[in-house]
C-alpha cells in the first residue's frame, strides 16, 4: 500500500477517516485524504436552504464532486482507496479508481436499511464493485454477499490509543458517566431514568435538555464531549454506561472500545457482537432492560474489588484492538487480493 487515498466526510480529529490516515502514515504509506465536505460544502451543509437543493438536485452536485475526485485519483495514482464515506461516489468513479489499485469500503452505518443517510438510489450500483467491503456487524457480512458484494468482512471498531488512555479521577466525581446524544428511539432516555438515583455525568447535544421528556435527566447535560476530553468524561465515572442506537443494535459501536481503553469498567447493552468482544462478567458488564441495568449498577456499587476486576481486563483487551490492529487487517487483506 504505497499510495493511499481516503475518501471521507471530513478530516476532525477521531472521525473516522482521520484516525485511519493517521496509522496508515505510521506504517508508512503515502496519504491523500478527499473529503466531501471541502470540496462541495453544498452537499454537506446542515442550512435549510441547502437541504432543499440537495433534495432536488444532489444528484449533479455529487457528480461535480465525483469529477473531481477521479482527477485527484489521476494525478495521485492511489494503489488503495479507502472510502469511509460512500454515500454520494458515483459507481462509475469506483471502477475509474480502480484503474489504479484496489478500493475498499469501511461501511460504519448498513448501507442496506433505507436510512437517507446510509444509502441512495446508487447503493445498488456500488455494492457489486468493490474490491472488499468492510461492516461493523457480523450478522451484515452475510446481508451483503446476498446483495451483490464480492468480499464482505467484519471489521472491528477499535481504540485511538494516542488520544484515550486512562485519565483517573480520585476520588471519582460521578458514579455513572455516559458520553451519546438524546436520540428520537428514547431508548436512551430510557434507561438513564432507570438510573437517575445515582451521580450521572452526561455529555451530549441541547435535545438532552430540549426534547427529553424525563425531567430527572434536563439539567445535567454538560454540552457536547471533544474527541480529546472523552477519556476525562469516562474517568471521572467508576463505571461508564454504553447505550447502543437502534442501528447499532446485535452489533457494536465505537464507544466499545473508547470506554474500556480508558481503564473504565463498560456497562453495556447485551448484543450478541459485544458478548463475542468482551466476556460477560469478566471483560464487561451487560444489560438488557433498564430494571436489569438498575440491579447491575447496585451491584457493582456495592463492590469495588469487582468493578477494578472487570475494568482491568476490559482495559487489556482494547489494548489488543487498537487502530494499529485494524490498520494491519486491511493491509494484510490488500496483500492477499494483490495475489489473487
Amino acid at each position: 500500500m504505497e499510495k493511499v487515498l481516503i475518501v471521507g466526510q471530513n478530516l476532525d480529529l477521531g472521525t473516522t477517516e482521520e484516525v485511519y490516515g493517521r496509522q496508515f502514515s505510521v506504517i508508512g504509506s503515502h496519504v491523500e485524504h478527499f473529503t466531501w465536505t471541502e470540496t462541495l460544502p453544498k452537499l454537506t451543509s446542515v442550512s435549510l436552504i441547502n437541504k432543499l437543493i440537495n433534495r432536488l438536485d444532489w444528484k449533479s452536485q455529487a457528480k461535480k464532486a465525483n469529477s473531481k475526485l477521479v482527477n485527484i485519483a489521476q494525478k495521485f495514482q492511489p494503489t488503495l482507496t479507502f472510502v469511509v464515506s460512500p454515500l454520494i461516489l458515483h459507481p462509475d468513479t469506483i471502477l475509474a479508481l480502480q484503474k489504479y489499485g484496489q478500493v475498499f469500503v469501511f461501511y460504519t452505518d448498513n448501507p442496506l436499511d433505507s436510512h437517507h443517510t446510509h444509502t441512495n438510489s446508487w447503493e445498488k450500483g456500488r455494492l457489486c464493485l468493490w474490491d472488499a467491503a468492510l461492516i461493523w456487524n457480523p450478522e451484515l457480512v452475510d446481508k451483503l454477499h446476498k446483495n451483490g458484494v464480492k468480499r464482505a468482512f467484519f471489521h472491528q471498531f477499535c481504540a485511538d490509543t494516542q488520544y484515550h488512555f486512562p485519565q483517573r479521577q480520585n476520588p471519582p466525581e460521578y458514579d455513572i458517566a455516559f458520553i451519546g446524544n438524546w436520540d428520537a428511539s428514547k431508548k436512551r432516555e430510557k434507561y438513564l431514568k432507570a438510573v437517575s438515583d445515582y451521580s450521572l455525568g452526561l455529555w451530549g447535544s441541547d435535545y438532552w435538555d430540549v426534547r427529553c421528556s424525563e425531567a430527572s435527566l434536563r439539567g445535567i447535560c454538560q454540552g457536547m464531549c471533544s474527541y480529546q476530553d472523552i477519556p476525562k468524561a469516562l474517568c471521572s465515572a467508576k463505571i461508564a454506561l454504553n447505550i447502543l442506537r437502534p442501528q447499532n443494535e446485535g452489533g457494536h459501536n465505537i464507544r466499545t472500545y473508547e470506554i474500556p481503553a480508558t481503564g473504565t469498567l463498560m456497562l453495556s447493552e447485551r448484543s450478541e457482537t459485544l458478548l463475542n468482544l468482551f466476556i460477560e462478567d469478566r471483560e464487561a458488564v451487560y444489560f438488557s432492560s433498564p430494571e436489569e441495568l438498575k440491579e447491575k449498577v447496585k451491584y457493582l456499587m456495592e463492590n469495588q474489588p469487582l468493578r477494578e476486576s472487570i475494568a482491568k481486563a476490559g482495559y487489556q483487551k482494547a489494548l489488543k484492538n487498537t487502530i494499529a490492529e485494524r490498520v494491519d487487517e486491511i493491509k494484510n487483506l490488500y496483500q492477499s487480493l494483490t495475489l489473487v
